[in-house]
C-alpha cells in the first residue's frame, strides 16, 4: 500500500474511532445535534434559518443509522473525513505528497474544526466539507481549465451556498486572489466563468426562493449579530474588535507551531503561487467580513463563521513553514499532530464521562416525568436541546420546530418545558400565540446528572391548552 493510501487510511481510522467512542459513551446529544433531531427526522425541502444541505444529509443519516447517537455521529464523521481527504487530494497535485500531507494535518490546528465540529457541530460541518470541495474544484480549474472544470466549480459553489450563508465569503475571496496573481489571471479571465455562476444560481435559486418566502424563520437568528451591544450607538466597532480577537484566538495553535519551527531556524522560501493564493484569499476574505460588519453594523462574530478563511490560511502557512524545515522538525510536527489526535479522543471521553454538562443530563428521567403528567403527550414546546433528546427516547412524540411559525395562532394543546421563568410565553409567541399565558399548573421537576446525581437541573413542565388566537 502506498503512502497516500496509508495516510487516508489513518485519517479514516481516526474519524471512525471518534464515531465509535461517541456511540460507546452514549449520553445526551449536544444542543446543535439535538436540534437536528427536531428538524431532520422527516425530510423537508427547507426548514429554519439555515440553508438545507446539511438537513438533507442528516435526514439520510437518520434513515441509514437510526434517530439517535449513531445517526448523528456517523454522518458527521464521514463528512469530516471527506473534508480532510478532499483537502489532501486537492493539494497533492500542486504541492507533492509530503507537503499535501502536512497541509492536510494542519487542519487539526483549527480549534473549531478539530474540536467544536466534532463535539457538537452540524451545519458548519457541511460548510467545511464544501469549502474543501470548492478549493479542490478551483485548483482543478487552475491546473486544467476546461468547460467541465468551470461547471464543476459552479456545482461546488452552488452546493456550498446550500451549506451555510457564511460560505459566500469564499468564492469572491478566491476569485479576487486569483485575479491578483498574473500566473492565474489569464485562466480566470474567461467568459466560461459566467457558466460557473449560472450553475451556482441554478442550484441555489429554488431553495433560496423558498427560504425568502418564509422570512420569519429564515431570519430568526439574525438577533445574534447584535449580541453584547445593548445601548451602543454603533455596533460595528464592537464587531471589528471581536473579529480581531476571534481570529487571533483561532490562530494561536498555528502561532505556537510557527514559534517552535522558528527555533530550528529553517531557511524560508518564496511561497509557491497556490500558497500565495490561499494566504491572499484568506486576507481578502477577512477584509470582506470586516466590510460587512461595518456596512451591516454587526457587533457579534464567531470564529467558526470564519472557517473557510482558516481552512485556506492554516494549511498554506504550515506548508510554507515546513518546506525547508529539517526532517526532525517535520517528524516532530507529525508526532505532535498524532499526540493532538489522542488528546482530542481523550478530551471527548473525559467530557462525556464526568461533570454536569448538557451531555450528562438524565433526559430519560425527564421523559418519565412527562409521561406521569400526561401519558398522551401533546407536542413539545421546548428548547431544541430538550425536544431533540426527548424525541430520541420517545420516537412517537412530536415537537414544535426551533424557529418561528404560526402553528399556535389557531390554538392547540402543547406541553411546555421551561428552564427559566417566562420561557413558555416566549416560545408561545414564537409560534403565533402572543396573548397572556393560558391558565395552567406548572409541575416543578429536578433532573439529575449521570455522574453526579446529587446535582440536579430544575425545570418546569406545563400542560397548556392554547385558545384560538
Amino acid at each position: 500500500m502506498n503512502r497516500a493510501a496509508l495516510f487516508l487510511l489513518a485519517l479514516a481510522a481516526y474519524f471512525a474511532t471518534q464515531a465509535g467512542l461517541r456511540i460507546w459513551l452514549g449520553g445526551a446529544l449536544e444542543g446543535d445535534e439535538a436540534e437536528m433531531v427536531v428538524i431532520a427526522r422527516q425530510w423537508h425541502f427547507v426548514a429554519g434559518s439555515q440553508p438545507p444541505l446539511y438537513n438533507w444529509y442528516q435526514t439520510l443519516g437518520f434513515a441509514l443509522f437510526g434517530v439517535g447517537t449513531a445517526g448523528i455521529v456517523l454522518p458527521k464523521n464521514i463528512l469530516l473525513f471527506l473534508t480532510y481527504a478532499t483537502v489532501f487530494l486537492a493539494l497533492r497535485p500542486l504541492a507533492g505528497l509530503r507537503k499535501a500531507m502536512l497541509g492536510t494535518l494542519a487542519l487539526a490546528l483549527i480549534p473549531n474544526l478539530a474540536w467544536w465540529a466534532q463535539r457538537t457541530g452540524s451545519h458548519s460541518i457541511a460548510l467545511v466539507a464544501l469549502t474543501a470541495l470548492t478549493l479542490a474544484a478551483f485548483f482543478h480549474l487552475l491546473r486544467r481549465p476546461s468547460t467541465r472544470a468551470f461547471v464543476l466549480l459552479g456545482l461546488a459553489a452552488g452546493l456550498g451556498g446550500l451549506a451555510k450563508p457564511n460560505y459566500w465569503v469564499l468564492p469572491p475571496a478566491l476569485l479576487l486572489a486569483g485575479f491578483s496573481l498574473p500566473v492565474y489571471r489569464a485562466i480566470l479571465w474567461d467568459r466560461r466563468l459566467w457558466l460557473s455562476g449560472a450553475v451556482t444560481l441554478a442550484i441555489v435559486a429554488l431553495p433560496y426562493a423558498t427560504m425568502l418566502a418564509a422570512p420569519q424563520a429564515t431570519f430568526s437568528d439574525t438577533w445574534e449579530f447584535a449580541r453584547g451591544a445593548a445601548g451602543a450607538a454603533a455596533r460595528w466597532p464592537l464587531g471589528l474588535a471581536r473579529l480581531g480577537r476571534q481570529t487571533l484566538t483561532e490562530l494561536l495553535p498555528l502561532a505556537l507551531v510557527a514559534g517552535l519551527v522558528a527555533l530550528g531556524r529553517p531557511a524560508l522560501r518564496q511561497p509557491q503561487p497556490f500558497e500565495t493564493l490561499l494566504l491572499r484569499a484568506a486576507l481578502i476574505g477577512l477584509g470582506l467580513v470586516a466590510v460587512g460588519i461595518v456596512a451591516a453594523d454587526i457587533a457579534f462574530v464567531r470564529a467558526r463563521w470564519l472557517l473557510p478563511l482558516f481552512m485556506m490560511a492554516v494549511p498554506a502557512a504550515v506548508m510554507i513553514l515546513l518546506t525547508n524545515a529539517s526532517p526532525r522538525t517535520t517528524r516532530n510536527f507529525g508526532i505532535g499532530i498524532a499526540a493532538l489526535a489522542i488528546l482530542l479522543l481523550g478530551a471527548m471521553a473525559e467530557t462525556r464521562l464526568r461533570g454536569t454538562g448538557s451531555h450528562a443530563l438524565r433526559i430519560d428521567l425527564l421523559a418519565q416525568e412527562i409521561e406521569a403528567l400526561d401519558p398522551d403527550t401533546p407536542p413539545l414546546l421546548a428548547h431544541h436541546y430538550y425536544a431533540g433528546n426527548l424525541l430520541v427516547l420517545r420516537p412517537g412524540w412530536q415537537a414544535l420546530p426551533p424557529y418561528p411559525t404560526q402553528r399556535l395562532a389557531g390554538g392547540g394543546r402543547v406541553l411546555a418545558i421551561e428552564s427559566k421563568p417566562g420561557q413558555a410565553a416566549t416560545l408561545l409567541a414564537e409560534h403565533g400565540y402572543t396573548r397572556p399565558l393560558p391558565p395552567s399548573v406548572p409541575v416543578e421537576v429536578s433532573i439529575p446528572y449521570r455522574f453526579d446525581p446529587a446535582q440536579t437541573r430544575p425545570l418546569r413542565v406545563i400542560l397548556l391548552e392554547v385558545p384560538v388566537h
